[in-house]
């Protein structure tokens, strides 16, 4: 009987013939730590993240010549993870050749090093996990004749395994592979007959397979190398650089011995890590991008999240990503290449659409834990109307299928794959090509030779298997777009592409969520105060800034799934972009004194508050604003300046004040307050069971529930701890109400506090509740020493409002989501982001919740739910443990969000002013500072950024539409106008505008940005 399994073990046994002879390495030296001793091949060693090195010579024997020759090189051939296993760069004669990982073992060895002593050196990772590994190290003889039969049989035999049901296919693939292993003499290897047989083999397979009259056109893959690599994770950035380095080594290697590789590699900065460390591997890059061989594309800096980074950062993501590319390569970058990420704002259609980026890639939302999206290849819609061509890379992989389909851009190049690929594909009515980026990623080295010797016998396709082609992924979209023009109906996604998975992303690690919150209106807002006082901001530390902190927006990094070494070196990046912004905006005092200069930063009027070191004794005055202001402590006092011009500075000065006297905090028992705007009222544990807006006489919470509940849920999900949040959360939770402490503590002009401690099992939970005279915002100041492991943290807001739906703030804009469980899709939308705020509203009311620092939220019928911290215990144990500080607020008000002040205030919370102790530059110059540099009437309007331009020339302006109104946006400046350009988001001029000498007015569609380009 020949059946799969007999003929799978002949041509296994051709695979070891193919093997003519070894020569085993068995002595060495191995060195750690500048530690040197004697190693034996085989011996088990290792520590978690060090790093050896291995020592030796060799000599191949002269009579191999005739024969190719291979170094062969493993650990375990049994384990695949590169992350937890060995990575070996291999030089020879001191010269690196190529990396060897689980993957990659065979290194090819011209006939240079024949007859000669060779040097071997092998430089070691030795992974993540704390565990022991041999080193072996073979000399192989390879016969290729044999070593070509085998992957002729192999792919032929691995394509018959998948169609042997169809009974025409199988008795073509069974005789076909019978009659070739039938002329084959295994017993006689090397013999003349066996050779001759070999021979005849290849040809039957040739004429009745590889060039058959059977062949069948089902499509074409188009086959793109590639190595996906996160830029930090399970591992560092520092050893991200060194999986780059290895990876790309092994491409080069492999490049040299398949003229027909073509690779692809994303993210810019890893690129410039290359260069910075690797400069000769640079110019070989180089040289394969010149030649056409090597894609660089990929639209980012990095390959960021597109949840919690902000509409301005994913303008600098892609200005820098495509601007490093142009700079170094001469390439436009076309596509944006995010395969990894974990859900995709709105926004980003008119982003790609005004940065000259026509497609878009992903393969993530093929993870759906409920829904499956019904296309693989549509044009994306968002929320102003622009599209994009979207294409999801499908590759279905044999042998691990956690979901209905394992989709992966880390995708396999074997039969399985291609035809299950295609047979995925949901498009093939309208496109007859599928593309597969293929290779290993993270350290992996991308593509085998496997992949590439199965690739090139698939030119053709087999019977029932598709046809692979090396191509390019951007020739790919030139394709796809070409057949979707011609298409009658094409199939369109309208709004966000929500991420049906890892939903604990909006908040694990939040240390760093908030840090990058703060330090991307920090940045903006030095680049407005340099422009409006017209000084040149130093544009290489700025530069650096926006890079560091564009790269702590990995898709890994910001959303907390990395380790705890990942953070620790966040920390200290944050850090150092605080330092240097704040050094950038002490560079700019030239007097020394007692006077607070503060400037709003934002382009709005608005109240600003700002806190003061003033002691006892001392007040502020100011000569051109109303004042309000109120002690904290006998060294701090809080201040309201009214009415501050948009981009515009006030100047304080100290003046004595005798007659103060320190408010003392005192024990609150009364369980109600009386503030401007409320009647609150508490329950035994001093949690809000009454919130009366007195302006429009209602209650603000339904019958029976508590406002602002603090609810701590059981969180342990089914595979990703620190990833996900499951569905079943909520069958286990836990109120936190047990109080400890009740103060108020401040009862001022500005504000009234009451500060609300309470204790949960080892945690502690101190709210300060902060109830202003000029505002309805309530904030909730909370000051958490969290040690739970695997619980969620949420407060709740149950409100008195009908909706249906509820709005959330996003890049650029909102958008409105179902809020019940009407379909699976609504139902799997128990998780969701938002930007600063999301709001209910009804005909004539509405209430918002605002977060400073918080992104992830659960919004039902009647109630608003912040999720303030996830402790995830895997890959990072301390994850959110200790101390954290954020605020999250309550905005009733009347009308929906678009007639209320809800962004105004999410913007107040967010934009904090600069405030500086020091007289800046002179009284001249100081009193055009108190002007606005540019104002817009407009509640519907935002002016988002001012910065210097990329070229040096003039000064950026980035406006956008937010209430989904078309509308003529009137922009005045302070200083007289002499050009102003239409521009794209990459600066590039469209047209002059029009404008008087210190007025120009913008059209805006809804939801649209718009950037200009100003000379003064």
């Amino acid at each position: 009987m020949f059946d799969l399994e007999n003929s799978q073990k002949q041509f296994y046994q051709l695979n070891r013939l193919a093997v003519k002879d070894r020569l085993v390495l068995k002595k060495a030296t191995i060195t750690e730590e500048n530690v040197q001793q004697d190693y034996q091949f085989g011996t088990f060693f290792g520590k978690k993240n060090h790093y050896y090195t291995i020592e030796t010579c060799f000599t191949i024997p002269k009579d191999w010549s005739y024969d190719r020759c291979e170094l062969f090189i493993y650990s375990d051939l049994s384990e695949s993870d590169n992350s937890t296993n060995p990575q070996i760069k291999v030089y020879l004669n001191d010269h690196f050749v190529q990396a060897v990982d689980t993957n990659h073992h065979e290194l090819l060895l011209d006939d240079a090093y024949i007859g000669v002593e060779t040097s071997l050196r092998l430089e070691i990772f030795s992974g993540r996990e704390e565990k022991q590994f041999p080193i072996h190290v073979e000399c192989r003889r390879i016969d290729q004749a044999i070593r070509d039969l085998f992957y002729d049989v192999q792919v032929a035999w691995s394509s018959w395994k998948l169609v042997q049901a169809d009974p025409e296919l199988n008795l073509i693939y069974k005789k076909a592979i019978k009659s070739a292993l039938k002329q084959v003499p295994l017993f006689d290897a090397y013999s003349e007959e066996f050779y001759l047989g070999i021979k005849a083999a290849k040809e039957i397979l040739r004429q009745e397979l590889y060039e058959s009259e059977q062949l069948k056109h089902l499509g074409t893959v188009v086959g793109v190398g590639h190595t996906h690599i996160d830029l930090a994770w399970l591992w560092t950035v520092q050893q991200a650089i060194e999986k780059g380095e290895r990876s790309y080594t092994t491409v080069m290697k492999l490049m040299d011995e398949y003229p027909d590789y073509t690779f692809f590699q994303s993210q810019p900065q890893m690129y410039q890590f290359i260069k910075n460390n690797y400069p000769e591997l640079y110019e070989l890059i180089k040289e394969k991008i010149a030649e056409g061989r090597w894609e660089i594309d990929g639209g980012m800096w990095v390959e960021a999240d597109c949840n919690m980074t902000s509409g301005e950062s994913l303008v600098r993501q892609i200005l820098h990503g495509k601007k490093f590319i142009k700079d170094e390569f001469n390439k436009d970058s076309k596509i944006l290449w995010l395969p990894d990420v974990f859900g995709y704002t709105a926004a980003l259609p008119q982003l790609l659409k005004k940065s000259g980026i026509d497609y878009f890639m992903t393969t993530k939302l093929s993870w759906n834990q409920s829904n499956k999206i019904p296309y693989d290849s549509f044009y994306w819609k968002g929320i102003d109307g622009s599209e994009v061509l979207t294409h999801f890379i499908t590759t279905v992989s044999e042998g691990y299928q956690p979901r209905p389909y394992y989709t992966t851009y880390n995708g396999m190049l074997d039969p399985y794959t291609v035809k299950g690929s295609w047979e995925r594909y949901q498009q093939k009515d309208l496109n007859d090509e599928v593309l597969i980026a293929y290779g290993y990623g993270d350290g992996g080295g991308g593509p085998t030779r496997d992949m590439l010797e199965t690739a090139k016998r698939l030119e053709n396709g087999l019977p029932g298997i598709p046809k692979v082609k090396m191509g390019h992924a951007l020739s790919y979209f030139d394709s796809l777009k070409q057949a979707m023009d011609q298409a009658e109906v094409v199939p369109k996604w309208m709004g966000e592409l929500y991420f049906e998975y890892h939903r604990g992303t909006y908040t694990s690690i939040g240390k760093n969520k908030k840090a990058n919150r703060q330090l991307e209106t920090l940045l903006q807002s030095v680049e407005k105060y340099y422009a409006h006082l017209g000084e040149a901001l130093p544009k290489e530390t700025m530069t650096e800034l926006w890079q560091l902190l564009l790269l702590n927006q990995f898709h890994d990094i910001l959303p907390g799934s990395s380790i705890k070494e990942v953070y620790d070196q966040t920390d200290l990046d944050y850090e150092m972009i605080q330092n240097q912004a704040e050094s950038l905006l002490s560079q700019t005092i030239t007097t020394k004194g007692s006077d607070y200069f503060v400037f709003n930063p934002l382009a709005k009027k608005r109240d600003l508050k700002v806190k003061l070191p003033l002691p006892l004794g001392q007040r502020p005055v100011s000569e051109t604003h109303q004042l309000k202001w109120q002690r904290i402590d006998e060294n701090q006092v809080l201040v309201e300046i009214k009415e501050v011009a948009s981009l515009a500075a006030v100047k304080m000065a100290v003046a004595p004040f005798e007659e103060e006297q320190l408010a003392s905090t005192s024990e609150f028992v009364t369980k109600q307050l009386e503030t401007p705007y409320y009647t609150v009222t508490f329950d035994e544990q001093y949690q809000i069971i009454s919130l009366i807006d007195k302006q429009q006489r209602r209650e603000i919470l339904p019958a029976g529930k508590v406002l602002n509940e603090l609810i701590a849920y059981e969180d342990i999900p089914m595979d990703y701890d620190a990833w996900d949040i499951d569905p079943y959360y909520k069958e286990k939770a836990w109120s936190v109400a047990n109080v400890s402490n009740v103060e108020l503590i401040e009862k001022g002009d500005v504000r009234q506090t009451l500060v609300i401690t309470r204790q949960f099992k080892q945690s502690t939970i101190t709210q300060a509740i902060h109830f202003y005279h000029d505002s309805a915002r309530i904030d909730f100041e909370t000051d958490l020493d969290w040690h739970q492991k695997q619980m969620l943290l949420k407060a709740q807001f149950p409100v008195e409002v009908n909706s249906l739906k509820a709005t959330f703030d996003i890049q650029f804009g909102n958008v409105e989501r179902d809020i019940h469980e009407n379909t699976s899709w609504d139902k799997a939308r128990f998780e969701v982001y938002g930007q600063k705020w999301v709001d209910i509203s009804e005909g004539d009311y509405g209430v918002a919740v605002l977060s400073n620092a918080k992104y992830g939220f659960n919004v039902d019928y009647q109630n608003i739910g912040i999720t303030l911290v996830k402790s995830a215990i895997d890959p990072y144990d301390g994850a959110d443990q200790g101390h954290q500080h954020f605020i999250y607020s309550l905005m009733p008000h009347t009308g929906d969000w678009k007639q209320a002040p809800v962004m105004e205030e999410a913007l107040d919370l967010n934009t904090p002013a600069l405030v500086l102790n020091q007289v800046v530059v002179d009284g001249t110059h100081f009193a055009s500072m108190e002007a606005s540099f540019v104002t817009c009437e407009l509640d519907n309007v935002l002016i988002d950024t001012i910065k210097p331009a990329e070229d040096g020339k003039g000064y950026i302006i980035r406006l956008y539409e937010f209430k989904n109104k078309r509308t003529e946006a009137a922009l005045t400046f302070a200083r007289e106008l002499k050009t102003v350009q239409l521009c794209d988001l990459l600066e590039n001029p469209i047209e002059d505008l029009v404008h008087t000498e210190h007025s120009v007015t913008v059209p805006l569609k809804p939801y649209e940005v718009q950037t200009l380009k100003i000379f003064f």
